[in-house]
């Protein structure tokens, strides 16, 4: 392998704790899958630290006076990985897969919420004609997972757009390399190779001996590791993740308010008392992370003190996400629980170990890390949708969503907000959902990268990934 302090044919090997590496964006699930999709295709917009929206697939864009119509003109300079230019057929094609009936997008939620309907204008120009006025459109569409894909693409291989194609694995690894044609300014690095890695022992060795560069998305284990090189530096990326608690909502224990307002203060003593978080996160008290909102909504409200002590023995079935925090951390929120009566029977689980006892409803409460789609609160609400993941709690939600979606078209950013934040906290006060902490996405890196700046973004872009 080319060193990494080579800027010629400069190679990243990158580990990811993923589940599968993949290239179509309907079948990407989480941020690390996404993350690959950004460098394997190009949107029509981009989000830019410095500059905000800016160009991508589309060289420049019109909006309507009641802003509901967006027109996208397409730069024709741009092509795809096969040499086709990108025409507005392309376009329509890609975003259509997301809105398909049947469609597994876990992102075609929010396009369907405020998507009247795509109109091709021109071969090289596209129309979206939204509902209503929503103030986030670009930026929901500049997310990767509306990558543009060829429409000559099949279910066994996705023609991409980005700066980087799909090139020969090798050493259980899936690569990409960058393309010596494409028209942007992107990242000094020429090939990232991903391997899938969940042990903590074999990522900090691998980091270690330099056979990994970079380790995105790995325990907390791994970033708090004293057994890392110099060389090494731990990052957080102070992320706009957020854990809640979710309770569930068919115990009948549960579905009393006094009762959830004791299980509120037993974790929140927890959590302020016992150093359950590390440096990487801080305590949340409302639903949506701070960097969305306005700054009344995170206002703190005194909470009701109640007497956290049972009047009889009370079973409790607690899941926690490997990963999320230390085992140590897990195992002090379980002794509260028990100190205050509680006979606690937990999971500290991953990937399909934790999906089974969510999707079966065979728990009590199970903490859940969520990272929105878009900076903005529709991003966070998917998980309270009667039919999301999380059905099996059986959130009475309706009829907060209701207003929140009698909201979602109001032209003025501030006032739609502020009715999003009264909703929120009517919601919030009745404990459907314990919000409990604020994490960022821990990342380990040699110092001979070079990493932009990660204040209040999702993750660390690849594409702004560089070499010293």
């Amino acid at each position: 392998m080319e060193s990494v302090s080579s800027k010629k044919n400069s190679i990243v090997n990158v580990i990811m704790t993923t589940e599968v590496v993949l290239f179509d964006p309907v079948q990407c699930k989480g941020y690390q899958q996404f993350q690959i999709v950004n460098l394997f295709l190009d949107t029509l917009v981009r989000k830019d630290p410095k500059f905000g929206i800016i160009s991508g697939a589309a060289s420049k864009w019109d909006i309507n006076a009641s802003q509901t119509e967006y027109t996208f003109y397409l730069n024709q300079n741009l092509k795809f990985h096969n040499e086709d230019t990108i025409t507005a057929k392309d376009v329509k094609y890609s975003f259509d897969r997301h809105l398909e009936e049947g469609s597994v997008s876990v992102i075609g939620t929010y396009l369907k919420n405020v998507l009247l309907q795509i109109e091709i204008v021109s071969d090289f120009s596209v129309k979206f004609v939204l509902k209503g006025s929503y103030p986030p459109f670009l930026d929901l569409i500049s997310m990767p997972g509306y990558g543009i894909i060829s429409s000559k693409s099949t279910k066994d291989k996705i023609i991409g757009s980005g700066p980087f194609v799909r090139s020969e694995s090798k050493s259980g690894m899936v690569c990409l390399t960058k393309r010596k044609n494409y028209p942007f300014s992107t990242t000094n690095i020429d090939k990232f190779c991903i391997k899938i890695e969940r042990d903590v022992e074999k990522t900090i060795a691998a980091l270690n001996d330099s056979s990994i560069q970079l380790a995105m998305g790995s325990p907390l284990e791994v970033a708090l590791s004293e057994k890392l090189k110099m060389e090494l530096v731990s990052h957080p990326t102070f992320s706009l993740v957020s854990t809640q608690i979710f309770l569930n909502h068919n115990s009948s224990f549960l579905k009393e308010k006094k009762n959830r307002q004791i299980v509120r203060k037993i974790a929140y003593s927890a959590r302020d008392n016992d150093k359950i978080l590390t440096k990487f996160d801080s305590a949340l008290n409302t639903y949506i992370p701070k960097g969305i909102m306005q700054e009344s909504y995170y206002q703190d409200e005194p909470f009701i003190n109640v007497n956290d002590s049972l009047k009889e023995k009370t079973k409790l079935k607690i899941v926690f996400p490997y990963g999320i925090f230390l085992e140590s951390s897990v195992k002090k929120i379980v002794k509260r629980f028990e100190i205050a009566g509680f006979e606690v029977s937990y999971l500290n689980v991953k990937g399909k170990d934790l999906l089974a006892p969510i999707q079966s409803g065979e728990f009590d409460l199970v903490f859940v890390p969520y990272q929105g789609v878009i900076p903005d609160p529709d991003g966070y609400l998917d998980l309270l949708a009667p039919e999301s993941l999380l059905k099996k709690a059986s959130i009475p939600s309706e009829k907060y969503l209701k207003k929140i979606s009698d909201a979602r078209f109001t032209t003025n950013r501030k006032d739609r907000l502020d009715e999003y934040s009264n909703v929120l906290k009517k919601f919030e006060k009745e404990l459907y959902i314990i919000p409990f902490s604020q994490n960022s996405i821990p990342i380990v890196y040699n110092n001979k990268l070079k990493l932009p700046n990660l204040n209040y973004t999702f993750h660390l872009n690849l594409r702004e990934l560089t070499l010293k």
